[in-house]
């Protein structure tokens, strides 16, 4: 039996149901399962909606199932508490604290509950064609999100993802992608991409769109601003359409531009992912990092 801990907003959620689905058909002999509980008193983002909003089916372990290789904690305050305090049993696979690639993940036999975030494409890439089908996107409803989509397809399109919000306060994040990047990231991309069109999208766009004005021109931008709460999942949507992406350091941004299936795609991403020493990037290499 293999049971993958679920838990963070909606890109971290498919991360791990990426590896659900490599262990799937890694073990084809064995049940995997997925451990919600934690979502129980966890009050950030929209709990676990990443199956809702791709139609995803799955199994779910109950606590029992837990118990027998793992803490069977009921909700996230339990977790949070007993993660920290209690050794990890020889039946846990735990991810280390900087993130590093875990060689064993789908090698191991027997017994196996996975607790971690698990944001290398190493554990899933092998079955790239699969997941672009598990994560297709919901059509498009709005008119606006419609007109856009074909404008994207059309041109040599760019967007830009600007993460702000709690990233301002965050011990990890602050400080790591600011105006710097921004600026640094948009010339490079002109100079090997040569966009005809960008795409901004953010949590703070009031913000973005009068410091971004300064390197692009308002007949080349369109500020995507529309997109909000569970409608978000537009957002990505629309950044795997353009032909390239300039990324935060966001597990958001990330599967946008990772679910992009256009040909000569250039995606630049921060070299800095959070404020942690020795820390391992999610970022893949055929990526530019600045």
């Amino acid at each position: 039996m293999k049971i993958v801990k679920v838990i963070g907003g909606l890109g971290n959620q498919m991360f791990q149901l990426a590896l659900y689905e490599a262990l799937r058909r890694q073990f084809p002999a064995e049940r995997v399962l997925l451990d919600l509980h934690t979502f129980k008193g966890y009050n950030k983002h929209r709990g676990f909606e990443a199956a809702k909003v791709f139609g995803i089916s799955y199994k779910e372990a109950t606590l029992g199932e837990v118990a027998r290789i793992a803490y069977p904690y009921p909700n996230f305050l339990a977790w949070r508490i007993g993660s920290r305090l209690l050794p990890a049993r020889k039946t846990m696979l735990c991810e280390k604290p900087n993130f590093a690639l875990e060689p064993e993940v789908l090698k191991r036999n027997g017994n196996t509950y996975y607790d971690g975030y698990w944001q290398h494409e190493d554990y899933f890439k092998h079955i790239r064609q699969e997941l672009l089908e598990l994560f297709k996107f919901p059509a498009f409803t709005n008119e606006r999100n419609l007109a856009i989509a074909q404008e994207i397809k059309a041109t040599a399109s760019c967007s830009i993802h600007i993460r702000r919000g709690d990233y301002l306060t965050d011990p990890l994040r602050k400080g790591t992608t600011g105006l710097e990047y921004a600026e640094a990231a948009i010339a490079k991309m002109k100079a090997s991409a040569k966009p005809e069109r960008w795409y901004v999208f953010s949590d703070d766009m009031a913000w973005t769109q009068a410091h971004l004005s300064e390197w692009l021109t308002d007949e080349q931008t369109c500020y995507a601003d529309w997109n909000q709460a569970e409608h978000s999942i537009d957002d990505m949507h629309l950044m795997s359409l353009c032909q390239h992406q300039i990324i935060a350091n966001s597990s958001f941004s990330w599967w946008g531009a990772w679910l992009c299936t256009r040909e000569h795609q250039t995606v630049i991403a921060p070299s800095k992912w959070m404020n942690m020493k020795d820390v391992c990037s999610p970022v893949p290499k055929r990526w530019k990092k600045i």
